[in-house]
């Protein structure tokens, strides 16, 4: 994908930001509770997109450019995203600032990591047959840290969350790191806040 393609994806990403101030708005309970049903009706609209091929093309032609290839024939990453965001909302509702964190580093360390690895990643490696950059990696952590200040973490939780939001990012897991970002980070911020 191109530096402008990734920079389109990128920006529709940021949508993820609409969990976050639902759960702000609406409060935890309300906003778990919006989300979780918006997440069911992704999950079978997204069901419903790869078993109708029509449907599937006319909606990949739609968004093109800011789809990738591997998500015409499995769950897109609007999808991993929602999911990721109602789990973290599940978990961690009742503590604002571990929320705000974990969304915020799916919504802009991801951004980092990809943009400036698309525009200055010289350094190049390949994780489980993917390609990274030192670039993007350092982009990644430095924006998570940032966000994590930004969500009023003292400085050791801060940067822990955002080393365990860069290692999920770099991480083969299965299915999408927009799951496991924010559900992983926001462990690791319970366990660094002890509270």
């Amino acid at each position: 994908m191109s530096l402008r393609g990734e920079a389109a994806r990128k920006a529709f990403h940021c949508l993820s930001l609409v969990y976050l101030a639902a759960y702000h708005v609406l409060g935890p309970a309300a906003g778990l509770r919006v989300l979780a049903l918006w997440t069911a009706a992704e999950g079978f609209f997204e069901l419903a997109r790869l078993r109708d091929p029509a449907l599937n093309a006319r909606l990949i032609a739609l968004f093109r450019g800011i789809h990738r290839p591997s998500e015409e024939r499995r769950m897109s990453g609007v999808w991993w995203t929602s999911l990721g965001c109602v789990l973290t909302l599940a978990l961690f509702g009742g503590r604002p600032r571990i929320v705000d964190a974990a969304i915020l580093y799916l919504t802009f360390g991801d951004m980092a990591a990809a943009l400036a690895g698309r525009a200055w990643g010289r350094h190049p490696f390949f994780l489980a047959g993917r390609r990274k950059s030192v670039e993007g990696s350092a982009a990644c952590l430095l924006a998570c840290w940032a966000c994590g200040l930004a969500a009023g973490l003292p400085g050791g939780a801060a940067a822990a969350g955002a080393v365990a939001a860069s290692l999920v990012e770099l991480a083969p897991l299965p299915w999408d790191d927009n799951l496991w970002m924010p559900v992983l980070s926001g462990v690791v911020l319970r366990l660094a806040l002890g509270a």
